[in-house]
C-alpha cells in the first residue's frame, strides 16, 4: 500500500491468517463477513481503506466497511465515463477517439467499458439488441 494510504491504527492489522480471513469470505452474508464488517465499523482507518479500494479497483473482499458488491458499485460509479488508465495505454490508436465508428459520441452517458477494458458505445449496443430482438420475433412468428 502506498504512503498516500497510511492505515495506521487499522483494526484489521494482523487479523487474517492462513485458515481465517474474514475480509475475503467464501459466501456473502456469512459469519466471517459479519465479523469483518463489525471490525470495519470501529476502525479509525475506514475512510482511507475505502478510498484505496475504490481508486485501485479492489473488486474482491471487504474494504472500508463495504461488502464486495458495494465496492464494485462504487468502482463503477467512480469510473463512469472515463477510460481506466491501467487497461489502455495512452498511445493506443483508439484512445483519442471522441466518437464510435457510427458517429455516436463517447461521453459519460453513452460510454461503457467491456471487461477487457475496451470502450463501447451504448447507442450502438441498444441498436444491436433491437435488431436481435426483431430477428428473434420474426423467427418465432414464422414457426407458428
Amino acid at each position: 500500500m502506498s504512503p498516500a494510504y497510511a492505515l495506521d491504527g487499522a483494526v484489521c492489522e494482523g487479523v487474517a491468517t492462513a485458515t481465517y480471513d474474514p475480509f475475503f469470505p467464501e459466501t456473502p452474508g456469512s459469519e466471517a463477513e459479519a465479523d469483518a464488517l463489525a471490525m470495519c465499523g470501529i476502525c479509525p482507518a475506514r475512510e482511507t481503506c475505502l478510498a484505496y479500494a475504490v481508486e485501485t479497483g479492489q473488486m474482491f473482499g471487504i474494504w472500508g466497511g463495504k461488502t464486495q458488491a458495494e465496492i464494485r458499485q462504487l468502482i463503477t460509479r467512480a469510473r463512469a465515463g472515463r477510460l481506466p488508465a491501467r487497461r489502455v495505454q495512452p498511445g493506443h490508436f483508439n484512445a483519442d477517439k471522441t466518437h464510435c465508428k457510427h458517429g455516436h459520441p463517447f461521453d459519460a452517458a453513452n460510454t461503457y467499458y467491456a471487461a477487457n477494458g475496451e470502450r463501447r458505445c451504448r447507442a450502438c449496443r441498444r441498436a444491436r439488441l433491437a435488431r436481435a430482438r426483431g430477428l428473434a420475433r420474426r423467427r418465432s412468428g414464422g414457426e407458428q
